[in-house]
């Protein structure tokens, strides 16, 4: 046993001092620091002062901090001493040709250093440089600091912690979206879009660093000695990113640079990369399968390295909002939790230590719920949800910013749309998806508006960089961790009773999507008795009996109605894997069968929309048993609605509304006015007539009171009421037709 055990320590020793990768960077010269070249002594706090080092050395890969490695120390005013990692340049010059950027590079590699001063005052620096035969420093220099000209870099507020502020303050409300990759016009792109969003307002997007083929990708398959695989950072994309960092502080925006994407460790459907991965061993990389990313201590060297990278060329500059080490993480294949949980707090405290600058740290999910387990680790800062696919992602951002309200950290909707598959971008000219979920993000409390995807296909070709502008109009005097934000519960009442009584929808949607086992991904029992529905949450996905017969998850129904009701199957989308099936049976009587059968037999996996509806019928008064089942190969996404059921003894709105210390905030929408609704089903919602609405828990005196047209960002109506000491405001509301903002401010 002693003897086994020293093989397999042996082995991972040998595995962390694999000899160093051979690239066509590669020096052999005498160890010195011939020249450190400063523009200027003097730079603004918060920006960056840029060196060139002219150094000599002996290396055979300059991404190797093992290997060669350049540093500053930096001695600020206070004494409290940080180092700043350096890295190697290479200018480019870039080319608009037929549509197609191209790079051509302007000079030889070069060694930089960046450093972004965080006091004012006289900065000492020095720098140093290692390699195989040993160190060396060059004579400190001065660096001078003078009062800053910008906010600094962003932070979670330490008045709540659930808000970002920057340095100076001042709070930060992330607007924006995913731009993560441009097309074939590479940063030609950037150099439209980018001034769009920040003459709209915005101030937050998110860059994509992975899969290989990407805008920005750092790591490239190919060979070593071409600068590609594993170990080696493509410096033409990193050139790219300089480019578009430099528009984005131009333009106000501030990014999260996502290192990495599921996509590489995947190796089947949803998008997969692992076959043309620089990580696979097949691609040159250190990875026998994919699993082996958690544990690999040759993989953890080089993502170490990475990170260093990242820090020295982009970590100076405040427009870096937050590193995010995963997109959906939890979408790799044979995703393991503690593994990688494991992986992130090991990965989180090596950020921490080497970022002198402590920027914020996340990773994302492709479940809606998140994996608490990760997203509570202290190594990482903010919390966020991906959504697509829901019939009302509106009331899916709701709950789940309830429900992540009480982690005590940051959360916002990183990626929302209404479909997974496309932007449905002719459905939806006037971009519902990307407004909605804005507006519910605000009244709930969320720490940022939430984030559409579809930047290239939908928000850029209709234009709907104007819903950007009302969004941050309307937050733009708000000091978000001064608030202490809290839901309330809003009461509505009609203005004047409508004659009769008139019935809404019972609706049950927006559950949990996942291909992977679950308690949602089981036979369900649903009861329906008094107008509401008990066994909650219910899967928005009804799996098939062929493909994911251990997900199989019919649904059964008990009903108890007080009269005749109808009730609907609403589907929204069918795997392109194959196809689905509905069955439904009422009372064991089939009622309803329906074969959704894929046309191209799997040739286009995409999501098939062709036999997107309703499909429903009558059930009698009384006691019921309906059975809703998929009999085909795969997935079908499913909601389910009981038409006209409840009493609707309020007016038809749905409100949600968050109340602070001097600012309380109301979004009101005309129920029923859902994305799958009005843009997918093209149903016409008629108006909710003139209400009231009230709030409670807000403290005592006179308000401004502001009602907000949210599409073309502007007061419609401004006016002042007083809360007695019950602390308790009612509003009339006018007809709404689609949707209102109300906004509240203690004078």
């Amino acid at each position: 046993m002693t003897s086994f055990t020293a093989i397999l320590a042996l082995a991972a020793l040998a595995e962390q001092r694999s000899p160093a990768i051979v690239t066509p960077y590669w020096r052999k010269d005498p160890l010195a620091i011939r020249d450190v070249r400063l523009p200027s002594p003097t730079v603004p706090q918060y920006s960056v002062a840029e060196m060139r080092v002219d150094l000599g050395a002996t290396y055979d890969n300059p991404f190797d901090p093992q290997d060669v490695s350049l540093e500053a120390t930096v001695v600020p005013p206070s004494g409290k001493p940080f180092v700043v990692p350096g890295f190697l340049y290479r200018p480019y010059e870039r080319e608009l040709k037929d549509g197609v950027e191209t790079l051509r590079h302007t000079g030889e590699p070069e060694w930089r250093l960046r450093v972004s001063p965080m006091e004012v005052g006289e900065h000492k620096v020095t720098v140093r440089v290692t390699d195989r035969t040993g160190s060396t420093e060059h004579p400190p220099m001065t660096l001078n600091a003078t009062a800053a000209t910008a906010p600094g870099f962003v932070r979670i507020s330490p008045r709540d912690h659930r808000y970002f502020q920057f340095d100076n303050g001042k709070p930060y409300f992330p607007i924006g979206a995913n731009v993560a990759w441009a097309g074939p016009r590479g940063t030609f792109d950037y150099d439209d879009w980018f001034p769009k969003y920040g003459a709209a307002g915005a101030n937050y997007a998110r860059i994509w660093q992975s899969p290989e083929n990407f805008t920005f990708a750092l790591e490239r398959t190919g060979k070593p000695e071409e600068g590609k695989g594993m170990g080696q950072f493509d410096l033409g994309n990193a050139w790219r990113l300089d480019q578009v960092l430099e528009k984005a502080q131009a333009n106000n925006l501030y990014l999260m640079l996502c290192i990495d994407s599921y996509n590489v460790l995947r190796n089947h459907d949803a998008h997969n990369a692992w076959e043309r991965s620089p990580h696979n061993r097949d691609n040159g990389g250190p990875l026998r399968i994919w699993t082996d990313f958690w544990t690999s201590q040759q993989m953890d060297r080089l993502y170490r390295a990475k990170l260093r990278y990242l820090v020295a060329r982009y970590g100076a500059n405040p427009s870096v909002f937050a590193w995010e080490f995963w997109n959906e993480v939890d979408l790799t294949r044979d995703f393991d939790m503690s593994k990688v949980q494991a992986w992130h707090s090991r990965m989180g405290q090596e950020l921490r230590q080497i970022d002198p600058y402590d920027h914020l740290i996340t990773t994302s999910f492709g479940d809606m719920r998140g994996q608490r387990e990760i997203d509570l680790l202290p190594e990482l800062d903010i919390v966020q949800t991906h959504h697509y696919n829901s019939p009302d992602i509106v009331g899916t951002i709701a709950f789940q910013q309830s429900r992540k309200a009480s982690w005590g950290k940051p959360h916002f909707v990183g990626e929302i749309g209404a479909d997974s598959n496309g932007p449905r971008a002719e459905d939806d000219p006037e971009g519902l998806q990307v407004h909605d979920p804005m507006w519910v993000s605000i009244a709930t409390g969320g720490s940022g508006a939430a984030m559409a995807w579809w930047w290239d296909s939908l928000i850029e070709p209709k234009n709907l960089y104007p819903l950007y502008t009302a969004v941050s109009r309307f937050t733009a005097d708000i000091d978000w961790p001064a608030e202490g934000f809290r839901q309330t519960t809003a009461t509505l009442a009609y203005q004047t009773a409508p004659k009769g009584l008139s019935y809404r929808d019972l609706e049950i949607s927006g559950g949990p999507m996942t291909w992977e086992p679950s308690e949602v991904n089981r036979p369900r029992i649903i009861r329906v008795s008094g107008g509401k529905a008990s066994g909650l949450p219910l899967a928005g996905l009804l799996h098939g009996m062929r493909n994911h017969p251990n997900l199989v998850n019919p649904v059964q129904f008990k009903v108890d109605l007080p009269r005749k009701t109808r009730f609907e199957v609403q589907v929204d989308g069918v795997s392109g894997h194959g196809g689905a099936g509905l069955r439904i049976t009422l009372d064991d009587d089939r009622i309803l069968t329906r074969d959704f059968a894929d046309p191209d037999g799997t040739t286009n996996t995409a999501t098939i929309t062709k036999y997107n509806g309703t499909y429903g019928f009558d059930v009698p008064p009384g006691k019921h048993t309906i059975v809703v089942r998929n009999p085909g190969n795969d997935w079908v996404m499913a909601s389910y609605r009981f038409v006209k059921l409840v009493p609707q003894k309020g007016p038809p709105l749905d409100a949600w509304a968050i109340t602070g210390d001097r600012t309380a905030i109301a979004w009101l929408r005309v129920k029923g006015r859902t994305w799958s609704r009005v843009a997918g089903q093209k149903q016409r919602v008629m108006p909710a007539p003139p209400s009231v609405i009230g709030l409670k828990g807000l403290r005592s005196g006179q308000w401004k009171v502001e009602l907000w047209d949210t599409w073309r960002g502007v007061p419609m109506q401004t006016r002042t009421a007083v809360v007695r000491n019950n602390g308790v405001i009612r509003l009339a509301l006018p007809t709404i037709s689609r949707d209102l903002a109300v906004k509240l401010r203690h004078q």
